[in-house]
C-alpha cells in the first residue's frame, strides 16, 4: 500500500497494545474508490482471518465511491480517545484535531500502513472497543507474548 512506511514492531506494539484498550474508543474507517474495492477487500480478509466487512456503501464506517471521486486510492483512517497514559509516539501520529470528529472527542491517524498492520493485530473496521479479547489473541500470535 502507497503512502507513509509500516512503523516497526516495537512500535506497532505500543500503538496497538494502546488502541486495544476500550477507554480509547478506536475507530477504523475505510474510504476508497470503487475501482479499488476488490483489492481492498482481498487484502482485509488476509490481515483480519476473514473477519466479515461492514456493509459498504456511503457511510462510516465503509465508504466506497461508486463515481470519480477526488481520492487517491484507499484511505484508512484510525480514530481514538487520547487517555493516560499515552505512548509519547502517539503525538506525532495524530492529524488537526479541529475537524469533525474532535467534535467527538476524537484524534485521528491518517496512515493506510498502519490500519492495514492493526487489522493484522485483531482491529477491525468500525469500534473496536469492544473487541478486547480478539485483539488480545491476535497479538500473542502476532508478537509471540503472553500480555
Amino acid at each position: 500500500m502507497a503512502g507513509k512506511p509500516k512503523v516497526t514492531a516495537d512500535r506497532l506494539y505500543a500503538i496497538a497494545t494502546y488502541l486495544a484498550r476500550p477507554e480509547t474508543l478506536a475507530e477504523i474507517h475505510a474510504e476508497l474508490p470503487k475501482k479499488q474495492r476488490a483489492n481492498f477487500e482481498a487484502g482485509y480478509a488476509a490481515a483480519t482471518s476473514g473477519y466479515p466487512l461492514p456493509t459498504h456503501g456511503r457511510k462510516d464506517p465503509y465508504y466506497v465511491w461508486s463515481r470519480n471521486p477526488n481520492k487517491r486510492g484507499i484511505q484508512l483512517r484510525i480514530y481514538f480517545s487520547r487517555v493516560s497514559p499515552e505512548p509519547p509516539l502517539m503525538r506525532g501520529l495524530c492529524t488537526d484535531h479541529g475537524k469533525w470528529y474532535a467534535k467527538r472527542g476524537l484524534w485521528r491517524i491518517n496512515h493506510s500502513n498502519l490500519a492495514m498492520q492493526l487489522f493484522e493485530c485483531g482491529f477491525v473496521l468500525g469500534k473496536n472497543s469492544v473487541r478486547e479479547q480478539r485483539i488480545a489473541d491476535f497479538m500473542k500470535v502476532r508478537f509471540s507474548v503472553v500480555p
